[in-house]
């Protein structure tokens, strides 16, 4: 009985789902994201990096912590650049990605908020300039975000290079690979509730975004790990692109990026819908 009223209540949820992505062209606004999540990239790693020396973390550990991120091939692209700025202290540069820098990449936090408000189906009423103060805001948000999971990654290898003098580092190694994919995750969940309660132009509870963000945080991790395994050991797009390949590579991934988070918003706005429908029945 209980299991026949969870279909019946998960069905029309799936059906408003089918309708947003068909009625709306989900592919085509995932496509629209990715533009703007690569012109919006190295504003943002540049805003990152220059702050790293202020946290005494060297060149090794920024690079490491952003190969993990990002597909294989398209880490040749970023990796200069990161040792170049990370390396050294640069007050002008700091000065400049507080206004201009953090200015181009909060474009990429301005698509997010349109992507969203057409996936939650409501109207943008807020004033622009409410509006570009809030993809500001959120913008430095994820790059405390992602310092603060930089600091946790290398705390962690720091700990478990004190563990290795106390327990076999073989014994240890997969688990604790294990405890930061999944802390990576309760991060990633926390980022996107917080994005999807603040940054469309309605509020929804809680209880209605948490679905949407775990089903984003999964998917995109999932996604990540097997697009970066398929480009490591089937794909040549070195061969058939030449110097363009990891550019191509890192677009697909900002697409699968952007297609995961217009889908968890889509999945709230349908909750939402039919937590309303039964309210008013």
């Amino acid at each position: 009985m209980k299991a026949r009223e969870a279909r019946g209540a998960l069905w029309p949820v799936i059906r408003h789902v089918y309708r947003s992505v068909m009625e709306h062209g989900v592919t085509d606004l995932a496509a629209a994201l990715a533009y703007y999540f690569l012109l919006s990239l190295f504003p943002m790693m540049i805003f990152l990096v220059t702050l790293l020396p202020y946290l005494q973390i060297d060149p090794d550990s920024a690079v490491r912590f952003v190969n993990g991120i990002v597909p294989v091939i398209s880490q040749g692209s970023i990796d200069g650049t990161i040792r170049e700025i990370v390396s050294q202290r640069q007050e002008g540069l700091l000065s400049f990605s507080l206004l201009a820098t953090l200015w181009v990449a909060s474009n990429g936090v301005s698509a997010i908020i349109r992507m969203l408000n057409i996936a939650y189906e409501v109207e943008e009423n807020r004033h622009i300039v409410r509006v570009r103060l809030l993809s500001l805001s959120l913008t430095v948000g994820l790059v405390v975000g992602l310092s603060i999971l930089l600091v946790f990654s290398v705390f962690g290898d720091v700990l478990l290079h004190h563990l290795a003098y106390f327990i076999p580092l073989e014994k240890i190694s997969g688990l604790f690979t294990i405890m930061k994919w999944f802390a990576s995750l309760f991060l990633t969940v926390i980022v996107l509730v917080g994005i999807y309660q603040i940054a469309p132009a309605t509020r929804l509870p809680l209880k209605e975004v948490i679905v949407g963000a775990l089903v984003t945080a999964t998917g995109w991790q999932i996604s990540s790990l097997g697009f970066s395994f398929y480009v490591s050991n089937f794909s040549n797009y070195s061969a058939t692109y030449g110097s363009l390949g990891g550019v191509i590579v890192l677009m697909i991934w900002f697409y699968l990026t952007g297609m995961f988070l217009i889908m968890g918003g889509v999945i709230n706005a349908a909750i939402h819908r039919h937590r309303w429908i039964l309210r008013r029945s």
